[in-house]
């Protein structure tokens, strides 16, 4: 940061973005994407522009949010798995794009070039 001392980049800490990230596996940018853009929105424009309103309702946004997330856990849980034994979303599991990969040389480890006994690869 040398270079640029007054960047907006110094209040990022990348490894703690980046450990952020890797820790859930299926995250995708679906997941981070409206993540970052609330984020922006409250914490840089609205801060920005109207700091008492966002200092009397950060706090109660942030607890929306929370509790929002995890009733909506609990919904899907006692909508889709819970009823029938999770038997539900059987279908949606055969679905051809959820099995696809399995179909293919990748899937069921076919070579790319098979050697003959005794030779090697490089």
């Amino acid at each position: 940061m040398k270079r640029w001392p007054h960047s907006s980049l110094r209040y990022v800490n990348f490894p703690v973005f980046f450990n952020g990230t890797s820790l859930i596996p299926p995250a995708t940018a679906l997941n981070f994407v409206p993540w970052a853009l609330v984020n922006y929105i409250f914490q840089n424009i609205i801060r920005k522009h109207n700091f008492p309103w966002w200092a009397k309702y950060n706090y109660v946004l942030s607890a929306a949010l929370d509790s929002g997330l995890a009733v909506s856990v609990l919904v899907i849980f006692f909508t889709l798995q819970y009823p029938m034994n999770g038997m539900i979303g059987m279908g949606l599991q055969q679905w051809w794009g959820n099995t696809v990969f399995k179909n293919n040389d990748d899937g069921q480890g076919v070579p790319v070039l098979q050697l003959a006994t005794g030779q090697t690869f490089g």
